[in-house]
This record gives structure tokens, sequence and C-alpha cells, in this order.
């Protein structure tokens, strides 16, 4: 058997490390309150999605920062209405850290729950739900001197419910 070795970045300052922390949250809210102009500010003016662990179909695709932030708040996404949804991200894990790209992996529990009926918002009773638990890799890159998401992987270890199901338009039982 192989020695694990622990990667201790020793070129990232404490205020990078706090701006990569700050800025993965921001996206995670940003998705869970259907809020476009905190995903906006969350990512880089062009961003790789590889979904392709996660939902085969979608497979990597590359955006504008605009773009993504408007597929990704749009109602046939994290936009539905009928949508409630918490990302949440666990320990960070600085995979590599340079002077213009830091790649993180998070622990993920990302939960998708439908309401039932007219219930939104708190106190509203879900449906269905869906939760999947993942290794999400962020890679930041520095724009105007500031780090941005440049490019989002995550790896399935397990869900339950189902994931496709839960994101259809409101109306279609």
């Amino acid at each position: 058997m192989s020695e694990f070795h622990i990667y201790i970045p020793e070129n990232l300052s404490f205020a990078d490390y706090i701006t990569i922390v700050q800025t993965a949250r921001v996206l995670a809210d940003g998705y869970d309150t259907k809020d476009r102009a905190r995903v906006l500010a969350a990512v880089a003016p062009e961003v790789t999605v590889d979904y392709s662990l996660i939902v085969p179909a979608w497979g990597c695709k590359i955006y504008t920062g605009e773009a993504f932030a408007s597929a990704w708040t749009a109602t046939e996404l994290l936009g539905n209405p009928i949508l409630a949804t918490q990302h949440l991200l666990g320990q960070p894990y600085f995979t590599s850290v340079s002077e213009a790209v830091i790649t993180v992996q998070w622990q993920q529990l990302a939960s998708h729950a439908r309401w039932e009926g007219d219930a939104r918002g708190a106190g509203g009773k879900v449906g269905e739900s869906s939760d999947g638990r993942s290794f999400m890799e962020q890679e930041f890159r520095k724009v105007d001197g500031k780090w941005k998401i440049a490019a989002i992987t995550p790896s399935l270890l397990y869900y339950t419910g189902d994931f496709t199901r839960i994101l259809r338009p409101a109306g279609e039982d």
C-alpha cells in the first residue's frame, strides 16, 4: 500500500483562503436563492462545467459567465419556482495553488426538493426530494486581481431520489 501525502500549500495567503471560501459560498447561495447576480459575482468570464459524472447527458460545457448565471438560475434548472435547493459545502481540500490558479475539492451535499402543490418556502411541504453527495472540484482563476470560479467538476459519491425528475417543470407531475 502506498503512503498518502497531504498537500499543504505553502504559497496560499489567508486573504486568498478567505476569498476562495467566500466565493464558493456565494455561488452556492446564488443557486439556492435563485439569485443570478450572486452566481455572476462568483464566476469568471468563462466557466467550464463538467457534469458528466453526475448527469452524463449534460456532459461538459463552456459558458460565458453571463450565460452560466442565466442558465443555472433559469426555470429549466435551479430557478424553477417549485424547486427548493440547498448546496452545502464541507471542508475544502486545496489540491493545487499557484499565482494564477487555485484548485479546491469540497465535500458537497446538494439537496433538491419539489414543493407540494402551491406550498412554497418556509413551512411548505416537500413532495419529492433527491440528495446528491459528491466531491465538487472548483478551479479558481484571477480575474482583474480577484479569484473567480472558472471550472466546476462534481464527482458523484451517491444520491437518493431521482434528480432529473425533480428538475421537471412546474405542473408536470
